[in-house]
């Protein structure tokens, strides 16, 4: 088991996070692209695994997870990297409702369990747990570098605010912050034109070509989540 400290979840050294981005990016599988996609949006496994086409919109470059998934039952607004919006855009053609469904069940979501399986077979478990990777990771890289201002990295982690007013500000105000942050965060993680994922199993070149455009419903949402 990964070593951590009381509670904290073990995570993976920042400066690790690109190689480790290289390795993930070689293995096949819709668990592989749930961890890759999830890194990418410093996002909760949870959010990422019940994920549906419906919460996003690719022309607005956003994901709206919806209230009743969040710890503080408010929307939360994620602002797409080029790197996600493309890795989404593959999953096209899978399931009409989930994005990272599992693969031998139709209709089902992948498992927490397929995530740790993609850390077992990259020999990454006493390195890191999934959490750790996904949010630590991140929020390490971006404190310690000044990536960004300590209110935008904690917007960005949806980590919930006692002061409900302020939140809700931060939430509207860090907009354009957001968006940069996790385009930074996905650049330093590495080039995915020159290091671009496999293919989930199962989807074909000509469909991942002419698979449908999800709804973009999330879209006409995602302003007002981010001031309610």
């Amino acid at each position: 088991m990964p070593r951590k400290q009381a509670g904290k979840f073990a995570a993976l050294p920042y400066r690790e996070a690109p190689a480790f981005m290289r390795q993930l990016r070689d293995m096949e599988g819709i668990a592989a692209r749930s961890l890759e996609f999830a890194l990418l949006c410093a996002a909760r496994t949870s959010d990422v695994l019940l994920a549906e086409w419906s919460e996003f919109d690719l022309d607005a470059k956003v994901w709206v997870v919806p209230a009743e998934r969040m710890k503080a039952k408010e929307p939360h607004v994620v602002y797409l990297a080029p790197a996600a919006i493309e890795l989404v855009k593959r999953m096209q053609g899978l399931d009409g409702s989930l994005v990272f469904p599992a693969p031998n069940a139709s209709g089902k979501p992948l498992s927490n369990m397929a995530l740790l399986a993609v850390l077992g077979r990259m020999d990454a478990r006493k390195r890191t747990t999934v959490h750790g990777l996904c949010r630590a990771t991140f929020s390490t890289w971006a404190n310690e570098t000044a990536a960004a201002r300590p209110d935008v990295i904690e917007a960005c982690l949806a980590h919930e605010e006692a002061n409900h007013v302020r939140a809700s500000y931060n939430r509207a105000e860090f907009v354009k912050e957001r968006a940069e942050l996790l385009s930074a965060w996905a650049e330093y993680l590495g080039s995915w034109r020159e290091h671009p994922a496999r293919a989930p199993r199962g989807v074909s070149a000509s469909a991942l070509q002419t698979a449908k455009r999800p709804s973009s419903s999330a879209g006409t949402s995602a302003e007002a989540a981010e001031v309610r």
